[in-house]
């Protein structure tokens, strides 16, 4: 097994087609994206593009959040189907009605942006590392996703799945 993956390099396992959140955007639009792209985090970048950080799904599910009342805890009503058979009809509100609810809580409406929760230390790799040297980095700090910077600007990302799927693929 080892003498077939000595070869390994970071560029081999990474995917290149980086989908990034920009600092400013509100905490829903990550949410959105996560959601879209199955993925669990991505880099963050400032609205000129340099990277400033990460953000993931354990940030945004951090209890401090929810101690300091940042996510709604409490279920509320959502129609968002009805019985087979029953028409629905989908109540008239105005904006104002809407906002002033007892169940609305205007943070999951992204007055909060990616900025604020996103953790700005950003743990890299090179493109040229090798496969143990990704893995053993990885381990060692404790993440699930490792981004690849060739001369301080982002080229690819490395994630658990990755590795994964590259030795189910290789072995």
């Amino acid at each position: 097994m080892t003498s077939t993956l000595t070869g390994t390099s970071a560029r081999d396992l990474m995917k290149t087609k980086v989908i990034s959140l920009v600092s400013t955007a509100p905490v829903r639009e990550a949410i959105e994206t996560f959601e879209e792209y199955h993925i669990s985090g991505a880099p963050v970048t400032d609205e000129g593009g340099t990277l400033v950080g990460v953000l993931s799904a354990f940030d945004i599910a951090k209890s401090e959040h929810l101690r300091e009342g940042r996510l709604a805890t409490e279920r509320g009503e959502y129609y968002f189907s009805n019985p087979l058979g029953e028409e629905f009809e989908e109540p008239n509100w105005t904006e104002v009605e809407f906002y002033g609810r007892d169940d609305y809580d205007d943070t999951l409406l992204g007055r909060e942006t990616v900025g604020d929760w996103m953790t700005p230390n950003v743990i890299s790799t090179g493109p040229d590392a090798s496969l143990k040297d990704v893995c053993q980095q990885m381990r060692t700090e404790g993440i699930h996703r490792l981004l690849v910077l060739d001369d301080r600007k982002l080229v690819g990302i490395i994630s658990t799945y990755d590795i994964v799927r590259y030795l189910a693929e290789n072995l």
